[in-house]
């Protein structure tokens, strides 16, 4: 079992904006419908994630809600109140929210219905606390995935009730220790590219398993076809549990995973970048794989030294946060160490989006809207949401608020 210092650890390496603490086994907990007509959460099309943190930057209060346009400033009247860090899952008109981690407050996954009006909750599940489930990938109108992190399970839900309905064991996949913390996958051509974080008991990769694991499973049987590794590069972590940008697929249907390393707080090791799993085929391409810690990011003096987040854009162009080792400096929950960049996949290239102000952990959402891509960022001397034009380099400061903005969603 993870110590509660251990678990704290991992929150300040990861720069998670997380409070961990060690989890416990229940019995299987049971959906509630709970259904409500109560709209809450204010009109609009714009989804908007927010978080208000305390000083020590590991602890605060998240909150959801609708705005008309993203413009102006965030007003929390009509807003959801949520756990600290809590993530979403948005298809369609379905929000789903996910609690924040560990066994302190609502310890429930919630499904709101949408509308221009509002949300109106239309089921709940009880969880096992401290299973940090923060994200669901929907396999159809009947069927979705939702990893368990610490648990090293998937368990299978209907998307509609949040009733469970199977699950899938990835323990004997784990190096070492009980969970292999399968994080945010992807699925193509009917199978489910699940990669595995596989962290050590300080919530580190494993210095004698620096590597990337990836889980092909059955969408029609849930079963595990195969485990792929790349091993070549040493490169580790790949995605993030909660950031569904850092897989994703290009044109040709090509799979591209970011890998976050060490997120920068090894200094002795600071490979990050991308792996590769081609289309139509079922193993690593290494030929692909970019460790990115020793390409300059033009326009400053700086290599990556962590993938934060990424969002696809097209052309092998991706938008990114990056950590920057020498922002690093003093709380690490609260430290600005992530540049907006716009990295290039066919040239290998990295480039400093000026005007973006370095932000913290906590506000690095990016979001691809209408050919305009928005950073969220919480800069020192300017925070909100900034707009960027990729075809002509146009940027402008979309909306103004004090504190942290953490998921932008636009509703069609």
């Amino acid at each position: 079992m993870r110590t509660l210092s251990q678990l704290k650890l991992f929150a300040v390496v990861a720069a998670l904006s997380l409070l961990v603490v060690s989890c416990k086994e229940n019995d299987d907990p049971k959906p509630g419908p709970n259904p409500t007509t109560t709209l809450v959460g204010g009109e609009g099309s714009v989804l908007i994630g927010a978080t208000i943190k305390n000083a020590d930057g590991s602890s605060g209060t998240s909150y959801f809600l609708q705005m008309p346009k993203l413009e102006g400033t965030i007003s929390l009247t009509k807003a959801i109140q949520a756990g600290f860090a809590s993530t979403i899952s948005v298809f369609g008109n379905d929000v789903f929210l996910f609690p924040e981690f560990g066994n302190d407050g609502s310890q429930k996954i919630i499904r709101y219905e949408r509308s221009g009006a509002g949300f109106s909750k239309k089921a709940e599940r009880q969880i096992i606390p401290g299973s940090y489930p923060q994200h669901m990938v929907r396999v159809s109108d009947e069927k979705g995935y939702i990893p368990l992190y610490t648990l090293g399970r998937v368990e299978i839900v209907n998307p509609k009730t949040l009733e469970k309905t199977g699950e899938i064991d990835l323990t004997s996949y784990a190096h070492r220790t009980a969970s292999c913390e399968p994080a945010h996958g992807i699925i193509r051509d009917g199978l489910y590219y699940l990669p595995l974080d596989q962290l050590n008991d300080s919530w580190m990769p494993h210095e004698d398993y620096r590597q990337s694991d990836v889980l092909i499973i059955d969408t029609k049987t849930d079963q595990v076809i195969k485990r792929i590794s790349e091993t070549e590069s040493g490169l580790c972590f790949p995605t993030r549990p909660m950031l569904k940008g850092m897989i994703f697929t290009n044109e040709q249907n090509d799979i591209y995973i970011a890998c976050a390393g060490y997120f920068g707080y090894d200094p002795s090791y600071l490979k990050n970048g991308f792996i590769c799993i081609p289309a139509g085929q079922q193993e690593f391409d290494t030929s692909r794989s970019w460790d990115i810690s020793e390409t300059l990011i033009e326009g400053t003096h700086y290599t990556p030294s962590a993938v934060y987040n990424t969002q696809y854009l097209g052309n092998g162009i991706v938008a990114a946060y990056v950590g920057v080792l020498e922002l690093t400096a003093g709380n690490p929950y609260t430290a600005r160490n992530a540049l907006a960049v716009i990295i290039d996949l066919n040239k290998r290239t990295i480039k400093h989006i000026e005007g973006i102000p370095a932000t913290d952990g906590h506000s690095i959402e990016i979001t691809y809207h209408d050919g305009i891509v928005y950073f969220a960022s919480f800069g020192e001397r300017a925070a909100g949401v900034f707009a960027y034009n990729p075809a002509n380099g146009d940027l402008k400061q979309q909306l103004t608020w004090s504190n942290n903005i953490s998921y932008i969603h636009f509703f069609e």
